[in-house]
């Protein structure tokens, strides 16, 4: 794979993370005097701000983040299938299937739910060694984490609630189904590659 296909491909969906992690950080209420909220407010205001104007929040989702990152990750199927795949590879684009593909979604949306689902084993994975070695001792990094996972956390500690009160099963049943989500994912996207 061409090292710089590999490089452009990390960085747009590492900016595509910070996007859904705004839209994390409204949906669960997150404490905005947290520094590390505070960074992703001030990183991603520059779009976000002017994007509202045109696409408001519809509650508590920040629509406008998570269209930006699904344009940043439409916009990165674009390049690669134009610039970075061979003469031949790239040709596909003009192929009924792929232009039918690529102008309803299938492939950036695929991608988001990829990106999503690396965010959120990130999160999690991330939340579960925090917890563990924070020792009950304030840390802004745990808050942070506690409150972008919130909203996918709740609906399932709903209906499984921490046994003794003490022990949460929620973030492992997360990443069981993350983990078989992550792999249809990447199915379907090898199937839209060999079409």
């Amino acid at each position: 794979m061409n090292p710089v296909f590999t490089i452009i491909e990390y960085v747009i969906n590492l900016f595509a993370m910070v996007f859904l992690l705004r839209v994390l950080l409204q949906l669960g209420s997150a404490d905005f005097f947290n520094p590390i909220a505070q960074f992703i407010h001030k990183f991603t205001a520059p779009v976000i701000n002017p994007l509202r104007s045109v696409l408001p929040d519809i509650g508590k989702f920040n629509l406008a983040g998570f269209v930006f990152a699904l344009a940043l990750l439409t916009g990165k199927i674009f390049v690669f299938k134009y610039y970075f795949l061979s003469q031949a590879d790239a040709s596909m684009l003009t192929t009924p299937v792929m232009l039918f593909l690529i102008l309803v979604g299938l492939g950036p949306i695929s991608g988001l739910f990829m990106v999503i689902s690396n965010l959120l084993l990130i999160l999690f994975i991330g939340l579960m060694i925090a917890s563990f070695m924070s020792g009950g001792r304030y840390n802004p990094g745990l808050i942070f984490l506690a409150q972008v996972t919130r909203p996918i956390l709740r609906p399932i500690q709903k209906i499984i609630p921490p046994l003794g009160g003490t022990i949460d099963l929620s973030p492992m049943i997360v990443l069981l189904g993350l983990f078989f989500l992550q792999s249809a994912l990447y199915n379907f996207g090898v199937s839209l590659l060999s079409q």
